[in-house]
Formats: structure tokens, sequence, C-alpha cells
């Protein structure tokens, strides 16, 4: 899969590193860890006319995950803002954003709820789960290529960073207007940052940043 863009900016790996430094052996208590919009990225990629690629992402993401008493995660819940689409240009963002895509008066989140987490020995490789995008849910399958936690030294805050890949069909999900000029398949890639629910009552927010709260229930299955 190609790498999507932008990357990550330096400063966000290098204090992902730091806390993964600081904490090495560290491993998650049972619990829930609310996603962090701000250090989360959500972005795809699709082809047009059979040459060329369209990149976008989401500005807005929210959810959780969820890690049980074998220090495991057991689920990912994400809700992503429809409206916070952003590929760069005026003309093409209202277009993605009208009717004849994602439609956001209508449908203004696009919701992911796993059912299922696949393991090989101790590391998580796979979400399955249902995907809902104007109003239509889908079963589809996530890769997950990494999952760290970690205490951050700066504030102590306990976080967990995943990344995460696949690809969907649009038509699928009633997004089939303008193909074959504009591709079927979407790869999708989420670099997702969360922090422990409970930090807060420990009272050691990170300065300067308001506490994390849990992400309202998307509509919809």
């Amino acid at each position: 899969m190609r790498r999507l863009t932008p990357p990550l900016r330096t400063g966000m790996l290098l204090a992902l590193a730091g806390w993964l430094a600081a904490s090495a052996g560290v491993r998650a208590e049972p619990g829930t860890f609310l996603v962090d919009s701000e250090l989360t990225r959500a972005r795809f990629v699709v082809e047009y006319l059979g040459m060329a690629t369209a990149h976008g992402r989401f500005g807005r993401t929210s959810g959780t995950i969820g890690v049980d008493a074998q220090q495991k995660v057991d689920g990912i819940d994400l809700a992503i803002d429809t409206e916070s689409v952003d590929m760069g240009w005026d003309l093409r963002d209202a277009f993605v954003r009208s009717e004849v895509m994602f439609d956001v008066q209508r449908f203004p989140r696009l919701h992911f709820r796993s059912t299922h987490v696949s393991y090989e020995g101790a590391r998580l490789v796979g979400v399955e789960g249902d995907l809902t995008v104007r109003g239509v849910t889908r079963p589809v399958r996530l890769d997950v290529a990494r999952v760290e936690c970690a205490i951050r030294p700066d504030d102590g805050w306990e976080a967990c960073g995943a990344l995460v890949t696949g690809r969907i069909s649009r038509r699928a999900f009633g997004m089939d207007f303008a193909y074959p000029l504009i591709g079927d398949e979407v790869e999708l890639e989420f670099e997702l940052t969360a922090f422990r629910v409970g930090n807060a009552a420990a009272g050691n927010a990170p300065q300067g940043r308001s506490v994390p709260r849990p992400a309202a229930r998307p509509d919809g299955p």
C-alpha cells in the first residue's frame, strides 16, 4: 500500500518515540482510551482517470480503544466528521461533501465499530467490524500495522498509538457517482492516538489542553 500523505509531523513522531522510550515494558491495564482528535490522522486515497490519485483527510475523528483484562486491545470504535474532509482544493472539497458523494448534510458522520479482533501471538494484526457510510453499513476488515501503549514522561498520562489501514469499495456504500472516471477502491489509513479514561482524575492533564471527553454515539447502526 502506498504511503498516504501528508506524513506525521516530525515533532509528533519524536513525542511518540519519547513516550515509548520512557516506558519500555509498560503494558496497558484494562480500561478505555479516548481517541484524541488533535493527534489523530484519518486519510484516504482514490484513483481517478485511471492514471492519477487524489489524497484527502478528515480533520475530526473521535472514538475509543478498549483494552481487556489480558491487556490486549479488544475493540475499536471510531466516528469521523464528514464535514471535516479536506482534499486541499475548495472546489473538490465542496464536491465530496455534496449529495452525490458523502452527502454531509444528511450523513454527518462515518462510523466504524469493531466486532472481532485478530491476534498473531501477542500482536494485534487485524480488526473486523461494521462501517457505516451514507447510512449504509457493510462489514470491513482493517489491518493493524502497529499498536503501542506508554506513559508520557512529561505529564504521566497513559497513551496508546495505533496505525490501521484498509481498503473499501465506495460503490458498496452507494457512492457510485462518476464511476469509472473516479475509481471504486478507496485506501484508508488511520494513525490513532488515544488517552486512558481517568487520567484527568489524577489531576495531571496536559498543560494547555482540555481533558478528552467521550465521543457522542453517532447516528445509525
